[in-house]
């Protein structure tokens, strides 16, 4: 859908809302209180909102999610999710304030927000062929400041906040900010990730060993040996595949945002898992941001 044709279908608030309980509430309204379906009437003249026959609770459909106590018209939040979700590279809340004509801390909120809202609940085990690998997101030494501590290390062993992601070829992602690479910070996603009769391929890394040997099969690349890709029967094994995932991630932080607070960098990494996931239907994105479990997102939570 281009632009010219979503603002002719979500161009108000009435149609915005008309299409997001359809989409929340398929089946009618859900009170948040009770959990009745179906059981709410509508208040008077106040659109959108019902009141529950069953406890007498009044809610609105974005009562229990990000959206919830916004003062943003419904349009402004469809307008800024296409603009998030319509193109290959994330969006900056600056850009979005030049083109909404919207304060920038507005802005900056709402994509939190947004962020917020593509997390979903238990995802599907991945299966088949899966790539497994760590990167480090942070700026380089030579670019530090000067009253800056030098950096350690590079790699394994240095101080910068890590993402693990786990790709399924053909499939989807799953990631995660993890304290480390150890095997009590993965092994937890993993076992929750995979499906153990599944091909695992990883560098040399010891936790993936350990883990690998759990999988129905584990193919190792040596990456300090100077090996990126061979063939094995009929799997070609290499983790090209989750390096370039994490170099789009790292050219959206890098070439967008310019920096990310690590307090906040597993919004930045659910953004792009989610339009990873994604990549084959962008019409349906914004169906599924509004389905997303995270409940209401203050301001002050953010900078906290």
């Amino acid at each position: 859908m281009n632009l010219i044709a979503f603002i002719k279908q979500f161009g108000t608030d009435e149609a915005c809302r008309t299409h997001m309980e359809s989409v929340r509430w398929p089946n009618g309204p859900v009170c948040p209180k009770c959990g009745s379906i179906n059981q709410a009437a509508p208040v008077g003249r106040r659109p959108g909102v019902f009141r529950c026959k069953a406890c007498s609770n009044q809610f609105t459909v974005t009562v229990g999610t990000a959206m919830e106590g916004t003062h943003l018209g419904l349009n402004v939040w469809y307008l800024a999710m296409y603009l998030m979700m319509s193109t290959a590279k994330p969006i900056s809340a600056m850009s979005l304030s030049r083109q909404m004509k919207i304060q920038y801390r507005t802005c900056w909120h709402l994509l939190h927000r947004l962020r917020a809202m593509l997390e979903s609940g238990e995802p599907m085990p991945l299966s088949g062929i899966i790539e497994a690998d760590e990167t480090y997101v942070g700026g380089k030494a030579r670019n530090r400041q000067k009253h800056r501590p030098a950096l350690t290390a590079r790699g394994r062993g240095t101080d910068k906040p890590m993402v693990f992601a786990a790709i399924e070829r053909d499939g989807e992602a799953r990631t995660a900010v993890v304290t480390s690479a150890s095997a009590m910070a993965l092994d937890p996603l993993m076992f929750r990730w995979f499906d153990r009769d599944s091909v695992l391929c990883t560098d040399e890394l010891a936790t993936y060993q350990w883990f690998g040997s759990k999988m129905r099969r584990h193919h190792t690349v040596t990456h300090s040996a100077g090996e990126y890709a061979r063939t094995e029967g009929k799997v070609r094994v290499h983790v090209n595949t989750a390096e370039g995932f994490f170099g789009l991630f790292k050219i959206g932080i890098l070439g967008i945002h310019h920096w990310v607070s690590g307090k906040h960098l597993h919004r930045y990494a659910t953004e792009h898992t989610f339009r990873y996931n994604t990549r084959h239907d962008a019409a349906d994105r914004i169906a599924k941001c509004l389905i997303g479990q995270h409940g209401r997102l203050r301001l002050r939570e953010l900078f906290a």
